[in-house]
């Protein structure tokens, strides 16, 4: 299994951030809701990886801590509502679902082989967490993860990804 957890919880919001992109706002009446919900700009990857058989749940991952986690062998993904609120929702849905598409067909974990150029801090950032909180061979899969959290064509990429590779 694979999550993004809470002492990774400054990457979503840096990399945006160095990237120049927007953060998404706080969604307060998604939060104060009884039954939380995607924002409608990640319902299209949520249905891409409905039809990739996962499981995409809003809710608590059974990990302490985390923000996302994807089990791919029972194909299901965790997101924290809190996420929501935070404004990381999709920054923890990317990671996960680049997590999905890596672990299509087979359950296993190989990297997509995605190229993203990063700033030089933002990569001198993920080596930190990589380095910190990763077993060395998990490095390449989720460095992709992170690389992708922030990219501006990310969900366009990994539904055309989960629909080719998830069959």
């Amino acid at each position: 299994m694979t999550c993004l957890s809470m002492p990774q919880r400054l990457l979503p919001l840096l990399l945006p951030m160095l990237m120049g992109l927007p953060l998404m706002a706080p969604l307060a009446a998604l939060a104060s809701s009884a039954v939380p919900k995607f924002p409608a700009e990640l319902q299209p990857l949520v249905a891409a990886l409905n039809r990739a058989r996962y499981e995409v749940r809003l809710e608590q991952p059974p990990q302490q801590g985390a923000y996302g986690l994807t089990d791919t062998r029972q194909r299901r993904i965790w997101i924290a509502p809190i996420s929501i609120e935070l404004g990381l929702v999709r920054a923890a849905l990317i990671h996960e679902a680049v997590h999905a598409a890596q672990g299509c067909p087979k359950g296993q974990l190989k990297p997509i082989g995605w190229s993203v150029e990063l700033d030089r801090r933002i990569e001198l950032e993920i080596s930190g967490l990589l380095y910190r909180g990763y077993p060395r061979g998990r490095f390449e899969v989720e460095r992709e993860a992170f690389s992708m959290q922030s990219h501006p064509r990310a969900i366009e990429m990994l539904i055309t990804a989960l629909d080719r590779r998830c069959r």
